[in-house]
């Protein structure tokens, strides 16, 4: 788990807590599972899982809610929403779904190759009955970048003093950059030609996102569900090669169950593009009171703007 500052630490357990309130269950020995984008918690007086994120995500949230149902009357191999919970939990601050807990096999590890299946599964939904937004990574990556040029106050002064110290740049030249490079990559994915036809994807799939449930493999975190390219959730794998120095034998095994290469498809230089911006924004506008992930971010955008074949490291 990343390592939080005393404040953030804080601030998330009265999150946890101000939703467990409002749920009506017992936040007692909760523990914290991931932070990333959402703070994940496990529950164990209520054995399920709470996915907290800040309320301007709320319509977020609620979507994830009305995926999941979805999914779940489709039989689809994803995580199921809490029994008697199934409805997001909102507070004037914060916004929660509550999942199913399913308990793992200790150090378990699942391989690449097992997503395989279950995004087959997704990708051969055309129609889902459900009205889901389209796929545009780009516009979510603009978004979180032109908070860090609107933050205030403290946030902005911390911003400010890491841009100088992991990038000997001011804040506002960062975003600039990014901009910049969004803007280029958003012509580029407009001309793209896609080899695979375009339905229902995951839109954040790798295996860190599977769960074993009984017989068979689940995904999880369905926050990103989009009507788009199945290409696009083949990118983390591929991806996980260049950037995370990841093993090249598992992605063969996963693209050979899958069926399709995305090294061999012309649109993988533009997709690989878009992933490691992606990946240099998805956390910018929360760096405040996480050290590890703020380290890390500095690596990447160093090496992000040299163009460089550094390997990056993932978020825990």
């Amino acid at each position: 788990m990343t390592t939080l500052s005393r404040d953030e630490g804080d601030r998330l357990g009265a999150a946890l807590h101000e939703i467990a309130a409002t749920a009506g269950i017992d936040p007692a020995g909760a523990r914290l599972l991931r932070y990333t984008m959402n703070a994940v918690f496990y529950v164990p007086a209520a054995d399920v899982v709470l996915r907290i994120a800040p309320a301007d995500h709320v319509g977020e949230v609620r979507q994830a809610a009305a995926v999941a149902t979805r999914f779940a009357e489709l039989d689809l191999p994803t995580v199921r929403l809490a029994p008697g919970l199934e409805e997001p939990i909102a507070t004037p601050a914060w916004a929660a779904t509550a999942w199913t807990y399913l308990a793992q096999p200790a150090g378990h590890r699942h391989q690449l190759v097992d997503l395989a299946s279950p995004l087959l599964s997704v990708h051969s939904i055309h129609q889902l009955g459900l009205p889901i937004p389209e796929w545009d990574v780009i516009d979510r990556s603009e978004i979180r970048v032109r908070k860090v040029a609107d933050a205030t106050g403290e946030s902005m002064d911390y911003m400010r003093a890491w841009a100088k110290r992991e990038l000997n740049l001011p804040i506002l030249d960062v975003v600039d950059r990014l901009l910049q490079r969004a803007a280029e990559l958003r012509s580029a994915v407009a001309d793209a030609q896609w080899a695979l036809p375009v339905g229902v994807i995951h839109g954040d799939a790798h295996a860190g996102n599977l769960l074993a449930a009984s017989d068979h493999v689940v995904l999880i975190d369905l926050d990103s569900v989009r009507f788009g390219p199945p290409e696009w959730d083949l990118v983390p794998a591929a991806h996980g090669v260049e950037r995370f120095a990841d093993p090249r034998r598992e992605y063969d095994d996963f693209a050979s169950a899958y069926g399709f290469d995305l090294f061999s498809s012309p649109n993988w230089p533009v997709l690989r593009d878009v992933r490691d911006l992606q990946l240099t924004t998805s956390v910018i506008a929360r760096l405040l009171g996480r050290p590890d992930v703020a380290d890390e971010l500095g690596h990447r955008l160093r090496s992000y703007f040299a163009k460089d074949h550094a390997t990056w490291h993932r978020f825990r």
